[in-house]
């Protein structure tokens, strides 16, 4: 049977829907701008975790050894209550193929810049950014805060049941506005320079 015009026109037409739906599908599983909850934190008897991944997509240079020149990620965290008070922010850097393991109890909830403000639900955001000049991450935008593609984030969340079960997803995007990022970065500014060194989260371990 000879090929027509028309079956053509439909192969081309499946290519091309083929490929906006993979490029769609690409485009969801990077963000510069993810958020997920935590639930029940309880240091005595049990943890959420939460990992961040640079998938070293970001190198654009490396040495003879295929070592990366560059490609570094900052992850600008913000942790809130359920009452929409910052609790907690810091900026993590991750060289690229790495791996930071924080834990909600230790790290993201350890130092809140009010304790009574620590409420039993809260929004965890991470914007994924480009170092500033110094190599290194400001949450506060201090120095200018670049948002770009790549961190890869997931978490786990305790469930209040009886038995507590522990589940894990992906981080959700989110479209990061400019006016998100200025009222993410005023609310950790105004942490930073209170100069009680309260509020400030640490990065876990790995990279």
């Amino acid at each position: 049977m000879s090929r027509t015009r028309g079956s053509s026109l439909v192969s081309s037409l499946g290519i091309t829907v083929a490929l906006v739906c993979l490029l769609a599908g690409i485009a969801a599983a990077q963000s510069t701008y993810s958020v997920t909850y935590y639930s029940n934190p309880n240091p005595t008897k049990w943890d959420s975790t939460f990992h961040i991944v640079n998938p070293g997509t970001a190198v654009t240079s490396i040495n003879l050894d295929g070592q990366p020149l560059n490609g570094n990620l900052c992850a600008e965290i913000y942790v809130y209550n359920d009452d929409e008070q910052v609790v907690e922010c810091c900026g993590c850097l991750l060289t690229p193929d790495s791996e930071k393991t924080l834990s909600l109890n230790k790290d993201l909830l350890a130092n809140p810049v009010n304790s009574l403000e620590v409420t039993t639900d809260g929004v965890v955001k991470i914007i994924s950014a480009l170092p500033n000049s110094a190599g290194k991450c400001d949450p506060t935008g201090d120095t200018t805060i670049v948002p770009t593609l790549e961190l890869q984030n997931w978490a786990s969340h305790v469930q209040a049941t009886a038995t507590n079960p522990e589940t894990e997803e992906e981080f959700a995007n989110a479209t990061l506005s400019s006016l998100e990022l200025e009222y993410d970065e005023r609310l950790c500014s105004a942490i930073n320079t209170s100069g009680s060194k309260k509020g400030i989260c640490s990065c876990g371990y790995g990279d």
